[in-house]
């Protein structure tokens, strides 16, 4: 008995260093803004200087802003401007206790120890010591493991953690924190069905969790409707367009769907035992797995950068910590752990492909720079969160002309304004690239339509090979009815325009011209209109790869009158909300040409909607659409 007691003590203090392990490091993120090579080096940085000064401006998410990261992306991002030590903090805490619950249970209910702690080892160093985007997915697991618990005893504690968690993934990340929501009615249901629970508990939990996302929202600024309705029309247009079509990681993405099919395939002897067994409600558990396994394969395939593939590799795997495996005898659990490392292991040898995910790097960051955190805790009142203004330098005239007055800027440079001091006010979809749908397009729109800045700092660029004149084209056309130019400089080799409102603001008026069915790779006559739009519609075929993998590759090609032909990336839902035809704008003075006289640039004969026809309806209805 003392020998066990003596066991357990040596496991919980195990649990306990790698759990502090798990600290976010460094505890706060200094960003530089790029001052040389192309310009989307400023996407990242411009996002995450912009969720801080929201948050510490009070903007209201899902009016003021629209993203998929909610009031508490701070936590992801970490930036630290203007936001207290203490959040980071007891945020840190908070996540130390979850995490030291989690490889708790894990160690204690092995067979083999030295099988469990190896596991556990290799998963640290896997995981980025900085869990950034995939905070949201961890604090979900969080969620999922506080659920397990509560089957087993369905205490009020255990559910308090399990909508805490909940609602903390809400607000950090809404599309994960949305899964989460799903899978706990699913959680109830199944403990009632299975009478775990009674009705009056599973009605108390689901009141506790509408109530407290309820005084979140009053608490962070959120408008529900809108946070909701937004979120989602980002992920639905991501969906259609942001991924990699390059075959430089064709290798990296094929060791990620090796190891979902091996994670799959795990999952699928979970189920085969639990229905040997007889015990039915597991399914619900297995299920949860598989579900956070799919969706987090889906991100990395999604997300158009090849770190996220290596994201996989590390979050993929905590699906082990879950306690799932206790739904087995003892021989069964101790197989089924070394199954569990044997994936663990794979995963590190897949990622040592890399050289900038070092393990040796990981296991000295992980275990040897706690001192750094709490330095940086120490000094964080006098550490510079931001440090890229003297890169991206405003000329002293153009800061002068602009004063105090608001400003926007495009496409997506936020941090370059937010550094320099200026009054931003952003139109809602704040980075042109992220407006991937007409809905998007429309409350950009609408925005300028009703409170459009004083001045906008303009720069015409796009990712991935898009027309930039698609990416918010209702805006563009706006801007060049209502604002007039006011001055330029040349900023990281790239000219930037600023442009003032005119004093009278007038809408775009749409003409609808006409509308005529084509079919795809066929040429659609231009016909001298500024605009079309596309109905292009998935088949049953193109639906489900949508679902299961990347969405089939849509491509608008554009021949001008010199039959010069332009290839620009496009999907379905940019198709919906237009295409520019208007003229052919190549670069930011392009853009000033077309505002001064479009009449001098040339204009398109032909517009071809290029893609698979395996995976698309035959007929595509087309509108051309003129705006006055």
């Amino acid at each position: 008995m003392n020998k066990l007691k003596d066991t357990n003590t040596l496991l919980k203090l195990t649990a306990l260093i790698m759990a502090v392990a798990l600290f976010t490091y460094p505890f706060i993120n200094t960003l530089h803004l790029v001052d040389a090579g192309p310009n989307w080096l400023s996407l990242d940085v411009s996002w995450q200087s912009t969720l801080s000064y929201a948050y510490t401006h009070n903007w209201v998410w899902g009016e003021d802003i629209v993203y998929t990261y909610g009031p508490l992306g701070i936590l992801s991002t970490r930036i630290g401007t203007g936001i207290s030590k203490w959040i980071f903090i007891l945020f840190d805490i908070y996540m130390v206790l979850n995490f030291y619950f989690i490889l708790k249970d894990y160690l204690v209910a092995a067979v083999n120890k030295f099988v469990a702690i190896a596991t556990v080892f290799c998963m640290t160093l896997l995981m980025s010591t900085s869990h950034g985007s995939d905070l949201s997915w961890v604090v979900l697991m969080f969620s999922f493991y506080w659920m397990f618990r509560s089957y087993a005893e369905a205490k009020y504690w255990y559910y308090a953690l399990v909508v805490l968690n909940l609602v903390l993934c809400f607000y950090i990340k809404l599309n994960a924190g949305l899964v989460g929501l799903v899978f706990l009615g699913g959680h109830l249901l199944t403990m009632l069905i299975y009478k775990r629970i009674s009705l009056l508990k599973a009605v108390v939990v689901a009141a506790m969790s509408v109530a407290l996302i309820l005084i979140g929202a009053w608490l962070l600024h959120v408008n529900l409707p809108g946070y909701v309705k937004g979120a989602f029309e980002i992920v639905k247009g991501y969906n259609d367009v942001m991924y990699l079509d390059t075959e430089c990681y064709t290798r990296t993405e094929h060791n990620v769907n090796i190891l979902f099919l091996g994670l799959s395939a795990i999952c699928i002897i979970y189920v085969y035992i639990a229905i040997r067994e007889k015990k039915f409600s597991r399914l619900f558990f297995v299920c949860m797995a598989f579900g956070y396994l799919f969706l987090l394969k889906k991100q990395a395939t999604l997300r158009n950068d090849a770190q996220h593939y290596y994201e996989y590799f590390g979050y993929a795997s905590i699906v082990f910590l879950s306690g799932f495996l206790s739904l087995t005898d003892k021989k069964q659990i101790g197989n089924l752990y070394n199954i569990n490392f044997a994936f663990v292991l794979f995963s590190m040898f897949m990622v040592a492909e890399y050289p900038d995910r070092q393990i040796d790097m990981s296991f000295e960051n992980r275990y040897f720079t706690i001192g750094n955190y709490f330095s940086q805790i120490k000094n964080y009142d006098t550490i510079t969160k931001l440090n890229g203004a003297k890169f991206r330098q405003i000329p002293p005239s153009v800061l002068a002309k602009v004063g105090n007055k608001s400003i926007d800027v495009f496409p997506w440079d936020s941090e370059f304004i937010i550094e320099n001091g200026l009054n931003y006010k952003p139109r809602p979809v704040f980075q042109s690239f992220s407006a991937y749908t007409a809905y998007l397009q429309r409350i950009n729109y609408e925005f300028y339509l009703k409170n459009p800045p004083e001045y906008i700092l303009y720069d015409y660029d796009a990712i991935d090979g898009r027309y930039a004149f698609n990416d918010d084209f209702l805006v563009n056309l706006f801007i060049c009815k209502n604002y007039t130019f006011a001055d330029s400089f040349v900023s990281n080799n790239r000219l930037r325009l600023l442009l003032q409102k005119k004093t009278e603001i007038a809408p775009l008026q749409e003409v609808e011209t006409k509308e005529i069915t084509t079919g795809i790779n066929k040429p659609i006559p231009v016909e001298w209109v500024m605009t079309m739009r596309a109905e292009l519609k998935y088949n049953f075929a193109g639906k489900l790869q949508s679902i299961l993998d990347r969405p089939p590759v849509v491509q608008i090609v554009m021949v001008d009158r010199n039959n010069a032909v332009r290839h620009y990336k496009a999907s379905v839902e940019l198709l919906k909300a237009g295409i520019f035809l208007d003229r052919w704008v190549a670069s930011t003075r392009g853009f000033e040409v077309y505002m001064r006289d479009k009449n001098m640039m040339d204009v398109f004969n032909t517009v071809t909607i290029k893609a698979d026809e395996k995976y698309f309806e035959k007929d595509i209805k087309v509108k051309y659409i003129n705006y006055k």
